[in-house]
């Protein structure tokens, strides 16, 4: 198997491989001609509801002349293909293979035309310089395009919202908190909330969301005893069961490591969620985060799971605390963390009491979202509730007045 398999093969084992694959290669990168045939197949199919599969596939390129090809070799070239998240890693190579050996046609041509009796210089360096231009030009995926500013401003503003007012399709957020405060409940909440179609912030109805947990901390158990009250909650008040959340209890990974990495983007193509929930954050890497090198590859890990359309909830660990209660509640290790996420806040007690925390924001949103709240209360229908929650929602659909519960709600 050659990089150009390992590429045919991944799109045959997910079809979102063709639109990654195409923003670094063309059929004509292929040295292998049915390899070739077979991407640019794929391309044709990809905008249209036909399913991307060996048997399709292998009819389309009969219909093409490919007469000596076998259904079995389609098979192979799949069954060879180990993830479809490595599909851009070959590609690449894929595509500097036929640079060079486009440069090593133009730089043969060139040495002909130098050798050439009669032939002017002038006319062979210009034929060089087109050759070499045509290689750069042909590049897909590289060519910048300006507009201008009024057709930027003539379009009417667009969000491609997963919960309206809070969460846009590839938002990040990473939440850090003080030990044993409730960061942990609070992102399990939201998991369970968004699968049961609930707004977390306002308690509204939202359409359900697909939602995939890769948990490389806790145990089946701790999610059995810490997610069960709430689940029940959310069964009854949401419009959707949430024991349909896919959960994998991974203990801890390295998930800059291709084995890792493929098994998450092969939950992804299994599960096809919109919201990932992945962490805690120092415990996807071998030696935790101590510095801009070590949360490099992290980054990039991470990007390329919301590179699928996803929004990601992450835990992360700020720097441990002396004991008084204002600290920097920033991710530790990499200030290169700070800035990576759309939203980044932690949870603090609030000093005016113990059944509320407030919500520091160690980074300003990337995108201004005015419904997240400041502050979160302890009881109620969820162990957390936003304190700007509509006092006639609360009324409603949970029965509690504007004033948090003096007693908590045990989960």
């Amino acid at each position: 198997m050659t990089p150009e398999h390992y590429v045919v093969g991944a799109c045959l084992l997910s079809r979102d491989a063709v639109r990654f694959a195409a923003e670094v290669v063309q059929p004509l990168d292929f040295q292998t001609h049915v390899l070739g045939e077979a991407f640019a197949v794929m391309q044709e199919m990809h905008p249209t509801p036909e399913p991307i599969e060996p048997g399709s596939v292998f009819l389309k390129l009969r219909a093409r002349g490919q007469h000596t090809l076998q259904i079995t070799e389609v098979f192979a070239w799949m069954e060879g293909t180990a993830s479809a998240h490595t599909v851009e890693f070959y590609a690449k190579q894929v595509r500097e293979a036929s640079v060079k050996r486009a440069l090593r046609s133009a730089a043969q041509r060139l040495i002909q035309q130098a050798t050439q009796e009669g032939l002017p210089p002038a006319k062979a360096l210009s034929d060089a310089m087109d050759d070499l231009k045509g290689i750069r030009d042909n590049t897909p995926g590289q060519g910048i395009e300006s507009k201008k500013l009024g057709d930027v401003l003539a379009v009417e503003e667009d969000h491609d919202w997963l919960v309206p007012g809070l969460f846009e399709r590839g938002d990040r957020m990473v939440i850090t908190g003080f030990e044993g405060f409730g960061k942990s409940t609070w992102i399990r909440q939201m998991a369970v909330q968004f699968a049961a179609g609930i707004n977390p912030i306002s308690l509204d109805h939202i359409d359900p969301l697909r939602v995939q947990v890769v948990d490389v901390e806790n145990t089946e158990g701790q999610w059995r005893r810490e997610v069960r009250g709430m689940a029940a909650k959310a069964r009854q008040y949401g419009s959707n069961d949430p024991s349909n959340i896919d959960l994998a209890c991974t203990g801890r990974i390295d998930i800059t490591k291709d084995a890792a990495l493929g098994a998450i983007h092969r939950l992804v193509d299994q599960n096809r969620p919109d919201v990932l929930f992945i962490g805690p954050i120092y415990k996807m890497v071998p030696n935790g985060i101590n510095n801009d090198d070590d949360a490099a590859p992290l980054i990039t890990a991470l990007d390329s799971l919301r590179d699928r359309g996803l929004v990601m909830v992450m835990e992360g660990h700020s720097p441990k605390g002396n004991g008084q209660m204002a600290r920097d509640l920033s991710p530790r290790g990499s200030a290169a963390l700070m800035g990576w996420p759309e939203f980044g806040f932690g949870l603090a007690p609030d000093t005016n009491g113990t059944n509320s925390a407030t919500i520091q924001r160690w980074r300003g949103d990337r995108n201004q979202r005015n419904d997240w709240p400041k502050r979160l209360e302890r009881g109620g229908p969820f162990p957390w509730t936003a304190e700007n929650i509509h006092p006639e929602t609360r009324r409603r659909y949970y029965g509690w007045d504007q004033q948090p519960q003096k007693e908590a709600v045990t989960w």
